[in-house]
């Protein structure tokens, strides 16, 4: 029976709830950067030529800026992959499309892959819309993806890291004011959260400890709340630190 203040086995992973919301997105990341970096060969003595340090290879950026091919080495006599760029654009509508491909065949990531696709249509309805997907080894294999139109719109982007580990966000928001947003933080913690007009809300937390998960929340749109879990303990809470504003 578990203790009516909480306490016990089952605190640490109401500490851990209670932790994410009083400190709000700071506690989600989508992954670290990949300290990617590009130094030109001789600091600048040809432009055109880089060596990305990231992928471990040398680059050569073709003329137009639309691509680069990639070698293994500064002679550029081994074909190591290629990105490719593509755009269009309307002077007279603002409107464009934009696409890329990037595939890296030799190095230590050989076999990585990026595409990449943004759009902008402004008649006779507004939609913009966009989607990037990667597979790196030996860092993430990632996609983020959204729509917008003119009732809304939304966007959701998913990381899974070389240890397994899943990360996703999404949200959604609607012409009324109305939005939603569900994530995954490091715990492995699974929130989703409905949002009013007012700021006020309702919500639920998930994750793998079944006996005071998963919890409700709820909050006053200034961001007053409680948490009850499945225990039937309840926390309560002032700043709630996921509001949008």
């Amino acid at each position: 029976m578990p203790f009516p203040d909480g306490s016990g086995v089952n605190r640490a992973v109401k500490d851990k709830v209670m932790k994410v919301v009083q400190t709000g997105f700071s506690t989600y990341k989508t992954g670290k950067s990949s300290g990617r970096k590009r130094t030109t060969r001789d600091e600048d003595s040809n432009p055109s030529l880089v060596y990305d340090s990231f992928y471990e290879l040398w680059a050569i950026i073709l003329p137009d800026n639309k691509g680069v091919d990639f070698f293994e080495d500064e002679a550029c006599t081994k074909p190591a992959g290629q990105s490719r760029y593509e755009r269009f654009d309307s002077e007279a509508t603002g409107e464009f499309r934009q696409s890329g491909t990037h595939s890296i065949t030799a190095g230590p990531k050989a076999g990585a892959k990026i595409t990449t696709l943004s759009e902008l249509v402004l008649s006779p309805e507004y939609l913009y819309i966009f989607e990037f997907t990667g597979s790196i080894p030996g860092a993430a294999n990632y996609s983020t993806s959204g729509r917008w139109d003119s009732n809304g719109g939304g966007y959701k982007s998913y990381v899974k890291d070389p240890d397994g580990v899943v990360r996703r966000y999404e949200c959604y928001y609607n012409k009324d004011g109305t939005s939603r947003v569900m994530f995954t933080d490091d715990n492995g913690l699974e929130f989703t959260l409905n949002y009013n007009a007012d700021q006020s809300g309702s919500g639920t937390v998930t994750g793998s400890d079944t006996t005071v998960l998963p919890a409700t929340i709820v909050w006053d749109e200034s961001g007053s709340g409680t948490i009850t879990f499945k225990d039937g303990s309840t926390e309560t809470f002032e700043n709630f630190q996921f509001r949008r504003s």
